[in-house]
């Protein structure tokens, strides 16, 4: 088990997690390459380890058994790389990519600490399973994975994740579908909609959520799906949803939190930039450069 060290006096180790096949747009696979391009890299003076689609996208389509093997294999890999960032004494942040990098996030973070909690920042809860899912996407379903329901080889892949529901707070919440919110009903997992942040302000509700995860006994994985911030700051992703977070109040609430030497890593995932649009990338290192400082105090 690694030795906790406070993440303001480590060096960031990105891990490009390259992957697009569970949100099935192939954007998403290409939006970590992008934002290194813009520069991500240097802006937080970190080590980038790129780990990239097996296939790729641009082979052709995958289905059935085929693409989840690929999912898994890739969010394997991904659990590899944040372990070993951990070993080698640097703060894991993942950068996506669709959200099935949480899956191998989590389990990296858990092979490395033990048991952690999660603070899920996200329009969605990702807890449908296959049974549930309107859309069958695959990226709708880490949160569920982590937590031990889904298909045979997801639960395969997150065996070594030990979060427990009650260690679980997601933010800013305000898409559910039905068999979501069924598991939402049983009452165990802190989900802190969008209509609550609005009520009782952000900094509140993330104290909240920091609260619930940081019960854990190694402390706790923030994870930022950039679809959660309003999309008339954040357009590029795969499934905008309006009145969503203002960016620059995220960050600065999350340059306020307590004890940060309890938050063991980050990612910040979905970025899909859009056809046409080049200034997408740019836009959105500036934005995640800002969520991660916010966090690490590194300088830029």
């Amino acid at each position: 088990m690694s030795q906790q060290v406070t993440n303001q006096s480590q060096k960031i180790a990105i891990i490009a997690a390259e992957i697009g096949w569970g949100s099935g747009i192939e954007a998403a696979e290409r939006g970590s390459e992008l934002l290194l391009q813009a520069g991500l890299g240097e802006r937080l003076q970190a080590k980038v380890a790129r780990i990239k689609a097996e296939p790729p996208m641009a082979n052709g389509p995958l289905d059935g058994e085929a693409l989840e093997i690929a999912i898994m294999d890739h969010a394997s890999r991904v659990s590899d790389a944040v372990l070993d960032a951990v070993q080698k004494g640097m703060f894991p942040v993942v950068i996506g990519g669709d959200h099935t990098s949480a899956l191998g996030f989590h389990t990296g973070l858990a092979r490395a600490f033990g048991e952690t909690g999660i603070v899920w920042i996200d329009t969605h809860p990702d807890l449908n399973t296959f049974e549930t899912s309107p859309s069958g996407n695959i990226h709708g379903m880490p949160l569920a994975g982590l937590l031990g329901r889904g298909s045979e080889r997801m639960i395969k892949m997150t065996k070594l994740c030990q979060t427990r529901e009650e260690h679980v707070a997601m933010l800013g919440i305000r898409s559910i579908d039905a068999g979501e919110q069924q598991w939402l009903d049983e009452g165990v997992i802190n989900c802190l909609t969008m209509d609550m942040v609005n009520e009782r302000g952000l900094p509140i509700c993330m104290l909240n959520a920091i609260g619930t995860a940081n019960q854990a006994d190694a402390g706790y994985g923030l994870t930022i799906d950039i679809d959660a911030i309003d999309p008339t700051q954040a357009p590029f992703v795969a499934t905008p949803v309006e009145n969503g977070i203002d960016a620059k109040e995220l960050a600065n609430t999350l340059f306020e939190l307590p004890r940060k030497d309890r938050l063991l890593g980050m990612e910040v995932v979905e970025f899909t930039p859009r056809d046409g649009e080049t200034s997408d990338a740019e836009v959105a290192c500036e934005l995640i450069v800002s969520l991660v400082t916010a966090v690490t105090g590194t300088p830029v």
